[in-house]
């Protein structure tokens, strides 16, 4: 029994673990897991001494896990409650399919193993070292990313969530049977069948979810595309020019880079990056070369910028030395890669340049569906204090 309690402590340990991976801003720390670890093994050997119906126990383990998901992260509670049924659905699966098997090999019934606490604590020993396998094997197939955009996907996290329910229900009729002192081995393949069916039926539906928020995103991407080819073949570059663009970059100005993250904000579009750019010593090279020098050195930064992203990237001056650019599609991991592509660019057109000095105090932020509903106004103040500190630290060194 202490052997089974340590593998399901160890198993509970790791299952959150992966969760602080999957849920929106869970609670990490070794502490946490173990203390959550620690709490539902000792409410799965209390349902045992207490001879808790089985049934009862996957819907008990489902509401647990739920809960404890909402108060560690921030997830909503469709989310929380896919990531805890996927796991159900995977122990009761697993379960329903190793104890008719396991009580064959003993030559004793489900309910003789449920009845003797040694056996039945030694079957959940083996049944969760499979359970971690089958985990592993499945995440091999399953990637985190599809998870998290499937479980934030409120209406294919509901539709799944359902589809849960109705199988966990389904597996009712199985657990009963099985706890029942008149079993059948003779029927053990009919027992076995059951849960197979059942997984399958979830996974595919499962994939089949995946598949269409894919395509719901390639869709939204398809559709920014066209709508680009649309904008391109209108002739409005006259009015763009004067309406929406710096006369002297002829980057996008102020108000249309507010229409434009308005316009994401409105309509749920994330995950992608803010650059706010200062131009370092600006005034100083008005103040003693001339304002014409100085709308050279906006120019030659501004280009630098413009070569430094990418085509569906947008650039914009906010005024005087302040430039945004926003970086669309992309994962947080790629933000370094294009600041590092400005700051060479940046050291390389200082080289050149004799009678001033190139430089630029950048700070950025990563726009994600949480930090997306805070509102554009704080978005921008984030990633322009952010430049500030970074103008700061620059000024330090």
């Amino acid at each position: 029994m202490i052997v089974a309690i340590i593998i399901f402590f160890l198993f509970n340990y790791y299952v959150f673990s992966y969760a602080s991976k999957i849920l929106v801003n869970f609670k990490k720390g070794i502490l946490v897991n173990l203390i959550l670890a620690g709490v539902n093994t000792f409410l799965m050997v209390y349902a045992y001494k207490i001879h808790s119906p089985y049934y009862v126990s996957y819907f008990c383990v489902l509401v647990t896990l739920t809960i404890e998901f909402l108060l560690f992260s921030e997830s909503k509670f469709s989310q929380a409650f896919l990531c805890a049924g996927i796991l159900i659905i995977n122990i009761s699966v697993c379960q329903l399919m190793f104890i008719p098997i396991y009580s064959y090999i003993l030559g004793i019934t489900p309910y003789e193993l449920f009845q003797d606490e040694d056996l039945f604590f030694s079957s959940l020993s083996i049944l969760f070292i499979i359970l971690y396998l089958v985990s592993r094997l499945s995440l091999k197939l399953i990637s985190t990313k599809d998870i998290i955009k499937l479980s934030t996907n409120t209406i294919y996290s509901t539709m799944i969530s359902a589809i849960i329910l109705f199988i966990l229900t389904y597996t009712i009729i199985d657990v009963i049977v099985l706890q029942q002192k008149n079993y059948e081995q003779n029927y053990m393949i009919m027992f076995i069948l059951t849960p197979i069916l059942s997984a399958i039926l979830f996974y595919i539906l499962f994939f089949y979810s995946i598949k269409s928020v894919k395509m719901v995103a390639y869709k939204r991407k398809s559709d920014e595309l066209e709508a680009s080819k649309i904008k391109k073949s209108l002739d409005r570059k006259n009015i763009e020019d004067k309406v929406l663009k710096d006369d002297l970059t002829s980057c996008y100005n102020r108000k249309y880079v507010m229409y434009y993250l308005k316009d994401k904000y409105e309509n749920n579009i994330f995950n992608f990056a803010i650059l706010f750019i200062d131009i370092d010593g600006l005034k100083n090279v008005n103040d003693s070369l001339g304002h014409d020098i100085g709308d050279e050195y906006i120019i030659n930064i501004s280009n630098v910028l413009k070569e430094s992203i990418r085509e569906n990237d947008l650039i914009a001056r906010l005024g005087g030395d302040e430039f945004l650019i926003i970086l669309n599609d992309l994962e947080e991991n790629d933000i370094k890669k294009i600041l590092n592509r400005i700051y060479e660019k940046i050291k390389f057109v200082d080289k050149v340049t004799n009678n001033y000095k190139v430089s630029a105090s950048i700070g950025y932020i990563f726009v994600n569906e949480e930090l997306l509903k805070t509102g554009v106004d704080n978005i921008i103040k984030i990633a322009d204090d952010k430049m500030r500190i970074e103008k700061l630290n620059s000024k330090g060194e």
